[in-house]
């Protein structure tokens, strides 16, 4: 009979979780179908990269579920791996969210100001609480200690890494991150182009050094996915970065 009880608890215990952690995630069937419809690969000023539609995700009534599933979702119920994916959705939805609101098609750095940059200045409120888009970044993706986030999360610039078409989910997130590391490091318009003196690399590498452990690590991180042999006398160049506007037009 205890036996029995005890069992019953614990399916009930998680019954309880699976229902909770599928209605903190109502927002990811609009998400995925925004992504589906309006995010494509192209070639944009001479850079591989992915395109947004950013017209058609602003008429699109995904738009307004998702944004309304995701801001009442409480991140503080997710294990590491959920709220690593949960993040990262919320970073590159909410950037798309803060362009469609507005009338620029050029760049996302001109809805900052002199003295407040685009990521600073606008917050959303999830969960009560008030985050800008720095914040997430800085203060709750980057201390998770994994650097394969810069590959995953996108500031809708031309030079950012690709936006994937589909919603990072939690029981294949190092899949998805490994993908993404592999498939930005394979690209030589915005990536790491190699050239006969050595290589040139991505400025992302350059400002976040310090999250892939520092040069030495960093040239590990590039080298090893690469399957190429670093000596010191290899050159290592900055690509220069496009700020502009991933358009589809």
């Amino acid at each position: 009979m205890q036996k029995a009880l005890k069992f019953f608890i614990i399916i009930s215990i998680w019954l309880i979780n699976s229902i909770i952690y599928a209605g903190e995630n109502d927002y990811i069937i609009p998400y995925s179908k925004l992504l589906k419809n309006y995010v494509s690969k192209g070639i944009k000023e001479g850079i591989e990269t992915t395109l947004v539609d950013y017209d058609s995700w602003q008429n699109d009534v995904n738009h307004v579920q998702a944004m309304q599933s995701l801001l009442v979702v409480n991140p503080g119920r997710f294990n590491a791996e959920e709220k690593k994916s949960f993040w990262i959705n919320a970073y590159n939805l909410l950037t798309i969210d803060l362009i469609i609101n507005s009338t620029e098609r050029r760049s996302i750095k001109n809805l900052g100001t002199i003295f407040r940059s685009p990521w600073k200045k606008y917050s959303w409120k999830i969960n009560g609480k008030n985050y800008t888009l720095d914040e997430i970044e800085h203060d709750i993706l980057r201390p998770m200690g994994d650097a394969r986030i810069h590959m995953a999360i996108n500031c809708s610039a031309i030079s950012c890494p690709d936006l994937l078409n589909k919603p990072y989910m939690a029981d294949n997130l190092d899949q998805q991150l490994d993908y993404q590391v592999i498939l930005f490091l394979k690209n030589p318009t915005k990536g790491v182009k190699i050239t006969r003196a050595g290589l040139e690399i991505s400025r992302i590498f350059k400002w976040f050094v310090k999250d892939f452990g520092g040069n030495e690590a960093l040239e590990k991180f590039i080298f090893g996915r690469l399957n190429m042999d670093f000596t010191t006398e290899t050159s290592i160049k900055y690509l220069d970065y496009n700020w502009n506007l991933n358009i589809k037009k």
